[in-house]
């Protein structure tokens, strides 16, 4: 029996020469390719452009911004060191969801031989991966962190301030909300700001599934005039979905992201002249360095 043997045009031979390299190509890339795990994004961010040329420029001006402060500073108040200012930028940074230069900003503070200001600087650096999305890279950074001493050792007061916000946030963020109640009550009581202490009290009510009790001290809060209206109002609007939803209780990044941008306005309006000096002189340089 003869086999007929159909010949195929050159023209369409050649077509499916194409197609099948191309659906080669694509399968092997898609084999080849894998996703990136957290530390290599971060190491990719902190090695790209944008942090290398934001840090060379950070970390060769912030000498002499410090330095004319210093000046110019009423003798009655305390200088500012360079490590708090990497700090506070590195702080903003994070709170205007611009990562590459908060971690630019914590890599310099870091650099301080000062335990406690290592520590924030490495809570810092966690919280930010906590705001990337990177969970277990954060939580590794925050446990790796307490090697460092727990309690300011500073006697100035914008100091111990920044303290307890960086370390009563990074707490949040940990959802560790009874440890964050400590910072924030050391917190309250330097610059007379309750409400930080107030909410993460409520939170840790939440945890514990006391939902009833956590709503309580939300709602009088949400109606406390002396609360920012900043805070009350999403406040009242969380406490709406709260309660359509009770027994689905759960602190997300609504939380840490409302806490740490409202207290840090705050404390520009309500703490100590120094506290507010300092602040308006590093807003006023973090506008002048790339990467706005």
């Amino acid at each position: 029996m003869l086999i007929p043997v159909f010949s195929i045009p050159d023209s369409l031979l050649n077509n499916m020469t194409r197609a099948v390299l191309i659906l080669s190509v694509l399968v092997i890339g898609s084999c080849s390719s894998k996703k990136k795990t957290e530390r290599e994004l971060y190491e990719e961010m902190t090695s790209g452009f944008k942090y290398t040329t934001y840090k060379a420029a950070s970390g060769a001006g912030i000498g002499p911004v410090v330095t004319a402060y210093n000046e110019q500073k009423p003798d009655s108040l305390a200088p500012l060191n360079s490590e708090y200012a990497h700090l506070l930028l590195g702080y903003m940074w994070t709170i205007s969801r611009k990562p590459a230069m908060a971690f630019a900003e914590t890599d310099l503070a870091q650099e301080s031989d000062k335990e406690e200001v290592k520590l924030m600087a490495q809570s810092l650096r966690s919280i930010v991966m906590y705001e990337q999305g990177w969970n277990e890279l954060a939580k590794q950074e925050s446990d790796d962190a307490k090697k460092y001493a727990q309690g300011p050792t500073s006697k100035v007061k914008y100091e111990v301030s920044v303290f307890y916000m960086v370390m009563g946030v990074a707490k949040i963020y940990d959802k560790d909300f009874n440890g964050s109640k400590v910072f924030w009550a050391g917190f309250a009581n330097e610059t007379q700001i309750h409400w930080p202490y107030q909410v993460t009290d409520a939170l840790a009510d939440f945890q514990n599934n006391k939902v009833q009790e956590g709503l309580s001290k939300l709602k009088v809060l949400s109606q406390d005039p002396n609360v920012p209206e900043a805070l009350r109002i999403p406040l009242a609007a969380e406490i709406t979905r709260i309660e359509s939803k009770v027994g689905d209780v759960n602190s997300s990044l609504f939380w840490p992201k409302l806490i740490s941008a409202v207290v840090f306005d705050e404390l520009k309006r309500t703490g100590n002249q120094q506290m507010i000096d300092v602040i308006t002189v590093m807003e006023k340089w973090r506008d002048k360095l790339p990467g706005k």
